[in-house]
């Protein structure tokens, strides 16, 4: 869609919305809310039909007009039955714009561009379809068509958004008024695809220590505060103020998360956690306690509570962009040879190791805000072989006899072999500094 192909009006616009061959392939007219500023009523027409675009607009402005001076009350779109016949675009569009969360709350930035790239997927196929018009064969039409020319990623949030507008159109309307459907003629079936994440490797002391040499000494806490204090997400990294960290009593409070507005030209801003349970307090350990009384000690002249323990190098008044640590990350990640991890790894090698060495389960979901336990456990707990191996072995002992007499005298013989060698190379390395210290005592008594 180019925002440089429209007729600019005073009321509303017409907008040519194009393929990637930059072909017009189809029209929108929209109009902001009367109601709800922040919300934008469109409607799509076909390559025919611009004039019929700007007649609903001049439609659309005269209800408008009237609901301004009480005369009638204006409605959305969708909610007018012409006919019987509400219009896909119509009624899809009000859907995605009302979706909140289960407390009720607004979509997160990121969610609200999920949700509108799905909606972006349907609308050319199914946009001027009347909703009762919609067959099990006509969607089935179309999802054999996208699978061909949708990655399968922004296939299955297409299939679920559909699927999930099909099933409100099966119940009473939030109007009141009845079904708009009989039954939901959505069925398709996904099996969304194992994600390669699930099988990688926590990452070992001697990556971290390369990871942290190959970023510049600004972020280097960012990954010490995702690895070793509580998991943090990127974004809740990036939100973290100076009253978020109490070091007299080794604390952090998670309060804040760092996002982008719904648009793809957001600016990110300092915004909730991304569930209400990952708003939590977190131990830290001592030795990252040294490591951020350095980073405030250097980076954070300003003491004052709201000061961002990370911000904008060029724009200190404004929050770091989480882009900005991802590229780093990456770029650094060709120091280990490790193409497969991300920043979010950081979070994923805490939740293993935290269980290697002894957390139970339902403190390892504290630390990362978790409270579903197959999220837990399915996500961010990874196998590692050699401590599989290790409690194995401990698990066989409790059970078995130790081995034979034989082989354990072998093993010792091995060992105290192994003990001689290193005895009789300490001793040479022994006779070789007393030669040393003869030779320097012998050139200073000559000098």
């Amino acid at each position: 869609m180019s925002n440089g192909d429209r007729k600019r009006r005073k009321w509303g616009c017409v907008v040519a919305c194009k393929d990637a061959d930059g072909r017009i392939v189809s029209w929108q007219a929209r109009y902001q809310s009367p109601v709800n500023p922040r919300q934008r009523i469109y409607r799509r027409f076909g390559l025919e039909f611009q004039t019929e675009a700007y007649r609903w607009l001049d439609e659309e402005h005269a209800l408008v007009i009237d609901h301004k001076k009480g005369i009638r009350k204006w409605t959305h779109p969708s909610a007018r039955t012409m006919h019987g016949r509400v219009l896909f675009s119509s009624y899809a569009t009000r859907f995605v714009a009302d979706l909140r969360k289960k407390d009720g709350s607004e979509l997160s930035g990121r969610s609200k561009r999920i949700q509108k790239a799905a909606l972006d997927k349907l609308l050319p196929w199914f946009g001027e379809t009347p909703m009762c018009d919609i067959t099990e064969e006509f969607v089935n039409e179309w999802y054999a068509k996208a699978c061909d020319e949708v990655r399968p990623s922004a296939l299955e949030h297409a299939v679920w958004l559909l699927k999930r507008v099909m099933r409100a159109a099966t119940e009473r309307q939030p109007d009141g008024g009845p079904p708009l459907l009989p039954s939901n003629p959505c069925n398709l079936v996904t099996r969304k695809r194992p994600s390669k994440r699930r099988e990688q490797a926590p990452m070992t002391r001697q990556e971290i220590d390369t990871l942290v040499e190959g970023f510049p000494e600004y972020y280097r806490l960012s990954i010490h505060l995702a690895l070793l204090v509580g998991g943090l997400r990127i974004g809740e990294v990036c939100g973290l103020q100076l009253r978020d960290i109490d070091l007299d009593h080794r604390l952090l409070y998670v309060r804040h998360s760092v996002t982008q507005g719904p648009d793809d030209l957001g600016e990110y801003r300092l915004d909730e956690t991304k569930t209400p349970e990952s708003h939590r307090v977190v131990p830290i350990p001592a030795p990252v306690c040294r490591l951020i009384r350095e980073h405030i000690d250097r980076f954070c002249p300003d003491r004052d509570p709201d000061t961002m323990l990370f911000h904008a190098i060029r724009h200190p008044e404004r929050v770091l962009n989480p882009t900005t640590i991802q590229r780093q990350f990456r770029t650094a990640r060709k120091r280990i040879n490790r193409e497969d991890v991300t920043f979010h790894s950081l979070r994923a090698t805490h939740a293993t190791m935290f269980m290697i060495q002894g957390g139970t389960l339902r403190e390892t979901m504290d630390e990362l805000g978790h409270v579903d336990v197959d999220v837990a456990v399915r996500c961010y707990q990874r196998v590692v072989p050699r401590h599989r191996r290790d409690v194995a072995e401990r698990l066989a002992l409790e059970y078995l006899p130790a081995e034979d007499p034989a082989g354990i005298k072998a093993q010792i013989t091995q060992k105290e072999e192994e003990i001689d060698q290193l005895r009789q190379t300490v001793a040479g390395l022994r006779r070789r500094l007393e030669e040393l210290e003869d030779d320097g005592r012998e050139r200073n008594q000559a000098g």
